[in-house]
């Protein structure tokens, strides 16, 4: 799972990773001044929290960010626990078995020096299983000698009276698909069984699918949502464009908390 760095918006490319085998967006971007970005995020399931650290320095490209090393990174639970991070690689800190429960407030410190400190919080969401996982035929290519499409169909239920939020990751032989995050919320569907087809994501016979179903706080789906707007091509700003996150002090990126159900299957007629 590693998380890679978003900077400011116009004029180069970036790419953003949040975990392992992640969705690859592409962003123009635009040369301001260095700025510190942090992404973190806490897998409830496994109990791993990483945490990526760097700082923008000159013209945006992947080769000039430089990593932020011997900083101090802390995990705060909802009982005021203190859990401290090892710098596994430079800019890379890692904690592992970390528990939390369903609506527990976790906060993250990052010290980067006495007088540099930077601080982001949120609340663990409920978690939510995935009930079941089909094949189901889609509509491709009309021609008679084009190969038939298949797609993903989920099947759980909503939680009612409680906002939730969901992720949908899925990685096609070994790739994951370039583009925006699947997201979605309850809105539309709050408190009832819910069946989607992932329309996003056409499949034929043969292929090796690897999908991860994530219930993700509020502040994951907002910044999410923002990157998706801003990958849109209708998407226009007067001004360079940041994707607020929820670290103070101007820091770039996010802390989020998710759980994830992992599901592997190969695309066949076997029903």
């Amino acid at each position: 799972m590693k998380i890679n760095n978003i900077v400011s918006f116009l004029l180069v490319t970036l790419v953003v990773t949040v975990t392992s085998c992640e969705e690859v967006i592409q962003l123009d971007l635009k040369n301001t001044a260095p700025r510190v970005v942090i992404s973190a995020s806490l897998n409830a399931s496994n109990g791993e929290c990483l945490v990526e650290a760097s700082k923008t320095a000159g013209f945006y490209d992947s080769s000039n960010f430089v990593k932020i090393t011997g900083a101090r990174a802390e995990l705060v639970k909802g009982n005021g626990d203190v859990l401290v991070f090892d710098e596994v690689s430079p800019g890379i800190y890692s904690l592992k078995q970390v528990t939390v429960s369903a609506g527990e407030n976790l906060q993250l410190n990052f010290i980067v020096s006495p007088d540099e400190r930077y601080l982001a919080a949120t609340q663990a969401p409920q978690e939510v299983f995935l009930d079941s996982l089909k094949i189901v035929r889609g509509f491709g290519d009309p021609r008679p000698t084009s190969p038939p499409i298949y797609l993903l169909n989920l099947k759980w239920k909503d939680p009612a009276g409680i906002s939730n939020f969901y992720r949908f990751k899925l990685t096609k032989n070994g790739k994951s698909r370039q583009g925006s995050f699947n997201i979605t919320n309850d809105q539309p569907f709050d408190g009832t069984e819910v069946d989607m087809p992932l329309y996003r994501y056409s499949l034929e016979i043969g292929d090796t699918v690897r999908l991860e179903f994530q219930s993700i706080d509020s502040l994951s789906y907002a910044y999410f949502n923002q990157i998706n707007d801003m990958a849109r091509p209708s998407f226009v700003s007067a001004t360079p464009y940041n994707p607020i996150g929820n670290f103070d002090k101007g820091a770039l990126g996010y802390f989020g908390v998710f759980w994830t159900q992992v599901k592997d299957t190969i695309i066949s007629l076997r029903k």
